[in-house]
């Protein structure tokens, strides 16, 4: 299990698009009843009951976990429900604004493109912003993890306004020939 990526500064109120994403990197789920993220000024994050299988990502907003990741610094701690200490996951100076710290191959993090949740470079999630399950990855964790739903939802919104749009011109067109 592995700190993924977080977002310590997003764009607007910090504490309405904070969020950290876990990896479960093992060859097999894990339950994190018990487990905690603390972040460097000793702010703690207990999980309940949640089990993520291997290959997966979960992302916890600040609404869930309630803690206020620095925008000058931060260092966050992952530990199991034996008080072990399984990741740590850090930078120094500035975060930019809107862009998340994704975790490279060889451990270090560096800044993503746009993070507003569900954008990040490397590995999509959902939407917002409760304990998410995005989907079953396999393979290295530079995967692209591809949302079929906001797909097929885009295309059917943007087919409904397709017709909504022909049967406007329709009837525009009716209304004019009738004058």
């Amino acid at each position: 299990m592995i700190i993924y990526e977080f977002l310590p500064n997003p764009v607007g109120k910090d504490t309405d698009g904070e969020w950290i994403k876990l990896f479960n990197d093992a060859n097999a789920a894990v339950d994190l009843g018990g487990w905690q993220i603390k972040d460097a000024s000793g702010k703690t994050f207990s999980f309940k009951q949640v089990t993520i299988n291997s290959g997966e990502y979960l992302t916890f907003d600040y609404k869930i976990t309630k803690i206020s990741l620095n925008n000058n610094g931060e260092t966050l701690f992952l530990y199991d429900a034996s008080g072990d200490l399984v990741d740590k996951a850090e930078y120094v100076g500035s975060a930019a604004e809107g862009k998340s710290l994704i975790r490279q191959n060889d451990g270090r993090f560096i800044f993503a493109g746009q993070a507003a949740m569900g954008e990040t470079g490397i590995a999509a999630t959902q939407n917002t912003a409760v304990v998410q399950d995005v989907g079953n990855l396999s393979g290295p964790l530079n995967k692209t993890n591809f949302n079929f739903t906001n797909l097929f939802v885009g295309f059917s919104l943007a087919l409904a306004l397709s017709f909504v749009f022909v049967f406007i011109f329709k009837k525009f067109n009716l209304l004019l020939e009738s004058e």
